[in-house]
């Protein structure tokens, strides 16, 4: 048999060279496309919903977070397991799909039902979020922002560039599934309250955060014809950390913004005397 086998290979000489010129144009191709790995993931399809719920103790979290994602999550199709762990302040459901099942499929799946599963939950209890795309086996990698001594950067500053700038670059290079932030003072607007005060204006708590979300944004007026041009007429009320204002030099060099402002002085007058 084997002396046949290479007697058939003397004498077709031109099909044996055809057929290894194939299979190794074959292997160049398919050889760079193995997933090859010491350690290979053996992780099931599975998809995590995880909750924050501070000051809730174990027993509430489950009453309130974790048994509903549960009820809902079993009637899923091609559900092999659910799984849960409830803690001080935390829920996390774990959602186990068939081999056969595309992962992007399942969290799909997962993200419709965990529409209704946050109508289940109490308001102001916690908002439930699907975990990150990855496995127990997944890589992390851990960098460091530092800031020279007299740059001027604090570490609310450092925070900040990480969030919106660091974070933004590095999530579309390839095979990055989610970059948390870690550390830091995260920038905020803090209004301290004077108990005092508040009584003998007879105000509230809630009566103030009102005031503020109604102040904290901006409204449009309307535009007004100028020749052949249209002055927009708005009131800008979002905080930042710009100058909010222009100064009275500034206003004379740009007559069309005077004009606007105004304007919208007049308008604001005359909606008050009315």
């Amino acid at each position: 048999m084997f002396n046949k086998l290479i007697d058939w290979a003397v004498t077709n000489r031109l099909l044996v060279v055809i057929a290894l010129t194939t299979l190794i144009v074959s292997a160049v191709f398919v050889i760079p496309k193995l997933n090859l790995d010491a350690f290979p993931d053996v992780t099931n399809v599975q998809v995590s919903v995880n909750t924050e719920a501070p000051g809730l103790a174990a027993e509430e979290v489950e009453q309130l977070i974790t048994y509903p994602i549960e009820a809902v999550m079993y009637a899923l199709p091609d559900v092999m397991e659910v799984r849960s762990i409830s803690k001080t302040g935390l829920s996390g459901v774990t959602v186990v799909f068939s081999e056969d099942t595309d992962i992007y499929f399942a969290r799909q799946l997962v993200f419709e039902r965990l529409q209704a599963a946050k109508e289940l939950i109490p308001e102001g209890v916690g908002t439930p979020e699907m975990g990150p795309n990855t496995s127990g086996l997944g890589q992390v990698y851990q960098y460091l922002l530092l800031a020279e001594p007299d740059s001027g950067l604090d570490a609310m500053a450092l925070r900040s560039l990480n969030d919106w700038v660091v974070k933004l670059l590095l999530l579309p290079a390839d095979g990055v599934t989610d970059v948390l932030s870690f550390g830091g003072e995260v920038r905020q607007y803090q209004v301290n309250l004077n108990p005092s005060q508040l009584l003998g204006y007879g105000l509230t708590q809630d009566i103030v955060m009102e005031a503020l979300e109604r102040n904290n944004t901006n409204v449009g007026g309307w535009y007004m014809n100028r020749g052949q041009e249209q002055l927009v007429i708005r009131g800008t009320g979002w905080k930042s950390s710009q100058a909010l204002y222009l100064s009275a030099w500034e206003l004379t060099r740009k007559p069309q913004l005077m004009a606007s402002m105004l304007v919208f002085s007049e308008l604001t007058k005359h909606c008050l005397m009315a």
